[in-house]
């Protein structure tokens, strides 16, 4: 079961590149109602799936496509029309919104299962994102597409926080900015994912009941916000680079405290682990973002956001798989902690290390 979220990381990294060119050419709000229906679509055919090659066809490949759609693409390029000085902040609230998803899906979800199966949880899951269709077409998006007319005029300049802004799809190739940003998506990527999927069926492993773990999981979510939130405001103030690498550190704290629940059940670490884990388990996304959106900034920005984003997917997959493999080979949860631990450091290098991310 591991593998099939692992193929779905991997589509949602395949499909950024794509979902970034049609972002550019299409706009980025039918990019999301495109991800809305097949998200519905998704959810609604692996309630009635029967064999494993059906969930890589609806949550591999359907669900994978409908995150890339809603997912940072096209929100950056939305909201990078509207705001510059505070784009990380603005980012940060938008994607905080996926902190309470988690929060109120994962316990409603194993209470769904507890009452009525996966098939029916899988079912109400379809019918609650049908609601959001008549909401998300009745919204004026074409007052928000317009962006801020003074953005729009600054565009056409450079300014001094944007030395390759306007740059190319294979400019951006050509610079050690991009590589860096690939780098750090690919590593944080699969760092996260490698211990977050394993941490409900850890916990139970270390004497936590499953409804026990479901509701820890469920405040991992709870945090998220404040934690996106709280980092977009602290990088806007002391600097995007240093904040990101303040959340690296307490994400590595955080791995710690869960390690040290093998050898005895604790509140305390428990506690630590899902506020430093959990805190900062997405706000890099909006401070990352917010990076590239100033180095790349200009008509090409979609595109070349989407290949960033293909290394996010890369390494949700690998972290995703390479999870449930290590536990597999080696029996224990600790291998798989501590090559997170390494893949954390290699994606906080690139703000250190690359001076266009340094001095963003």
């Amino acid at each position: 079961m591991s593998s099939v979220y692992s193929f779905t990381f991997f589509i949602v990294g395949v499909a950024g590149p794509v979902t970034g060119v049609l972002s550019d050419r299409w706009s980025p709000v039918r990019i999301m109602l495109l991800g809305i229906v097949l998200a519905i679509a998704a959810a609604a055919l692996a309630s009635r799936a029967g064999a494993l090659w059906q969930f890589y066809l609806t949550i591999g490949i359907m669900m994978g496509v409908a995150g890339s759609c809603v997912g940072f693409v096209p929100m950056t390029a939305l909201l990078s029309r509207w705001f510059r000085a505070r784009l990380n902040t603005a980012l940060a609230v938008a994607f905080s919104a996926s902190g309470a998803g988690i929060l109120i899906l994962s316990p409603t979800a194993q209470m769904l299962i507890d009452w009525g199966g996966w098939r029916m949880a899988y079912a109400a899951l379809a019918g609650g994102m049908a609601v959001l269709i008549p909401l998300f077409v009745t919204f004026r998006w074409r007052a928000a597409l317009d962006g801020h007319p003074d953005i729009a005029t600054a565009g056409s300049s450079k300014s001094k926080d944007a030395p390759i802004t306007g740059v190319d799809l294979r400019g951006a190739f050509g610079t050690v900015a991009f590589w860096g940003m690939s780098c750090t998506f690919l590593c944080t990527s699969g760092a996260m994912y490698l211990v977050v999927l394993q941490t409900p069926l850890y916990l139970v492993h270390a004497g936590y009941s499953p409804r026990e773990a479901a509701e820890a999981f469920g405040l991992l979510g709870l945090l998220l916000p404040v934690g996106m939130i709280g980092f977009g405001w602290l990088g806007d103030r002391i600097g995007r680079p240093r904040a990101i690498v303040i959340s690296y550190c307490l994400t590595i704290s955080g791995i710690f405290c869960l390690n040290l629940l093998a050898r005895e059940q604790s509140l305390i670490l428990l506690g630590l682990f899902i506020v430093m884990f959990g805190g900062t388990f997405g706000c890099r996304g909006p401070a990352t973002a917010t990076v590239a959106a100033i180095l790349f900034r200009g008509p090409h920005f979609g595109r070349i956001y989407g290949f960033i984003t293909l290394w996010m997917g890369m390494g949700g997959a690998g972290g995703a798989w390479l999870g449930g493999h290590l536990f597999d080979v080696t029996g224990n949860y600790q291998t798989g902690f501590i090559s997170a631990l390494i893949f954390l450091a290699f994606g906080a290098a690139p703000f250190v290390l690359v001076r266009a991310i340094r001095q963003t």
